[in-house]
């Protein structure tokens, strides 16, 4: 007698939506609950319960996708440092005419504080990733070091004789210390309930990034 081997569910393609569409679909689905929770009432409050009900989801799924409520802080820090980064970026590169220095820093600043507009982007990068886990602690670090980096990137495109004529060490520090200015207003800004208008904002933090590059100016 000849026996059929019943087809496991998980195979299965439902809607038009291969599993690993459904995968996808419910890893961002958790993604999108977690930065709203995480952002209003904060990741120590947020229990499965209101995540899996915000996700419109089960427990079922969300272990299918992580392993712990902090892993999933992490993706949804990782991807909102991410998406920052890039629209820092995008918006750099779009600066027209090349070379216009003073547009170069507004149209960076007004990207990266226009991203963290968004109270609860600004709450998860700022606040609640904080004090989770030694891990956190080195993840947060680690993002601090590529933040720095990268103005560091930006500093070699304008003035790639004052960063090649600089000890490496100051360098990184001076870039660090823009980068912890520019977190302490971010944060200033999140708890005032961002009472300052953006374009403020942006011409405060600018008047730093222009005193260095006056040091730099004078140095070359």
């Amino acid at each position: 007698m000849t026996t059929t081997r019943r087809k496991s569910s998980r195979g299965r393609t439902y809607g038009g939506e291969s599993p690993e569409v459904r995968a996808r679909r419910r890893y961002q689905a958790f993604l999108d609950a977690g930065l709203e929770l995480f952002g209003t009432v904060g990741y120590r409050a947020t229990t499965m319960r209101k995540l899996c009900k915000t996700a419109g989801l089960t427990d079922r799924y969300f272990y299918a996708s992580f392993h712990s409520m902090e892993d999933l802080l992490v993706a949804v820090y990782e991807k909102q440092v991410a998406e920052i980064q890039q629209h820092i970026v995008t918006a750099v590169l779009a600066v027209q005419p090349k070379g216009d220095n003073q547009a170069l820093i507004n149209t960076g600043l007004d990207a990266f504080f226009a991203a963290v507009e968004d109270a609860r982007v600004a709450r998860v990068v700022w606040q609640e990733i904080m004090g989770v886990s030694p891990r956190v602690d080195a993840l947060y670090n680690q993002t601090v070091q590529n933040f720095a980096s990268l103005l560091k990137s930006l500093m070699q495109g304008i003035h790639p004789d004052w960063i090649s004529n600089q000890d490496a060490g100051l360098v990184h520090r001076v870039a660090l210390g823009v980068v912890g200015s520019v977190s302490q207003v971010t944060l200033d800004w999140l708890l005032s309930d961002y009472q300052a208008p953006r374009a403020d904002v942006v011409a405060s933090v600018a008047m730093i990034l222009r005193g260095l590059l006056l040091v730099a100016e004078a140095d070359s």
